[in-house]
């Protein structure tokens, strides 16, 4: 054996033995020992919330390595701004996952300036439900029907003017033709309070599936009356609800709700930030699906009246890319549907101080000396 071939045996032998002693990890490695941080974009105990504590706490059985999942809550502007924090400061190595709000491919279509992410670089792991909006009432106010709220007018309570709540009532009045009214600045579960208070007549926006979660015993009871249902077909629980489409004024309105719709149809999608390792991306795919069909997952979420009805981070991928591919004259006629064209009430003027959300202070500007 020469020199050259005795060193470069020699070379290869350290080499795998280098690898073996532990490399450079791979996808079915680098969990060992580790911990998952699980960002949720909203508040605690809300719909979003609970489904995503609900995964964390059965999707690490089936992540070799058995990583510990731990859960942040980063709520604020319609869970933009935990997707601003997972897109450009969270690691990038798989160990942040987000359970992120359905209206991100969506928010950044419309041009919104808070967007400092692109929806179509995300890598989508999953989603544990498909969804359907409602448009929901309390028991006891007079709105019968969709057709009732176009003769008068009847109080929505929402957070903002971006978050679901309002834009499901401003496309109700524009392309529908109802005359909703909305009050602003609720802190998120606050609204349905104000509903039980009559302080508010109902709340727009919220699932089928996060209505039977968040409030079982109002669908028990019959507590809240569902007057329509934004969706891409109906609810097979909710057969006599009307689809906001079917209500439209003429076909371009249509058009526009199913827009909407299909952003809804991706319910409580889990992603991980551009640049996780596609490795990595494809075991937490893997494991998500597997979760899916876990015993103990699901009879946790029949505990939870929590309803299962997966999509698949392949189909979450397809889509987005379809969302992202609208063409620009109907965004500009979606973006004027869901302006809301009437004067806000408030939230302070309408409820308890306690179940409304702080305003924060402007800074004062120092005067120059």
């Amino acid at each position: 054996m020469t020199s050259s071939i005795r060193n470069a045996t020699i070379a290869a032998a350290t080499a795998l033995a280098a690898l073996a002693a532990g490399g450079p990890a791979g996808a079915d490695d680098f969990y060992k020992n580790r911990q998952i941080k699980l960002i949720i974009g909203n508040n605690v105990g809300t719909s979003y919330d609970i489904t995503a504590r609900l995964v964390g706490g059965h999707i690490a059985r089936h992540i070799p390595g058995n990583p510990r999942v731990v859960t942040q809550n980063m709520p604020g502007a319609t869970g933009l701004i935990a997707a601003n924090y997972v897109y450009n400061i969270a690691p990038k190595d798989g160990s942040v996952l987000s359970a992120a709000h359905q209206s991100l491919p969506m928010r950044q279509l419309f041009g919104d300036k808070s967007v400092k992410y692109d929806a179509a670089r995300l890598q989508w792991i999953g989603s544990p439900q498909s969804s359907v909006a409602l448009v929901a009432v309390w028991h006891a106010a007079p709105i019968k029907t969709m057709e009732d709220g176009k003769k008068d007018v009847y109080v929505f309570g929402a957070t903002t003017s971006r978050a679901s709540a309002a834009i499901v009532i401003a496309l109700a009045n524009n392309l529908i033709g109802t005359k909703f009214k909305l009050a602003l600045g609720y802190n998120g579960n606050h609204i349905d309070l104000a509903m039980e208070r009559g302080e508010v007549h109902g709340r727009a926006g919220q699932s089928w599936a996060g209505w039977k979660s968040v409030r079982p015993d109002w669908i028990r009871d019959r507590k809240i009356r569902i007057l329509a249902q934004l969706a891409l077909k109906r609810d097979p629980e909710l057969p006599a609800v009307p689809l906001m489409s079917d209500l439209a004024k003429d076909p371009r309105s249509r058009q526009i709700l199913n827009l909407f719709a299909a952003q809804i149809d991706t319910g409580r999608p889990m992603y991980v930030a551009p640049g996780v390792p596609r490795d990595r991306v494809n075991l937490l795919r893997a494991a998500f699906d597997t979760t899916m069909k876990d015993k103990a997952f699901l009879a946790e979420a029949k505990k939870l009246n929590h309803e299962v009805q997966p999509t698949s981070g392949v189909e979450l991928d397809r889509l987005t890319a379809e969302m992202m591919a609208t063409p620009k004259e109907l965004l500009a006629d979606a973006e004027k549907a869901m302006e809301y064209g009437s004067n806000y009430e408030s939230c302070q003027a309408r409820s308890d101080k306690t179940a409304c959300a702080k305003k924060k202070k402007k800074k004062k500007k120092k005067e120059a000396e």
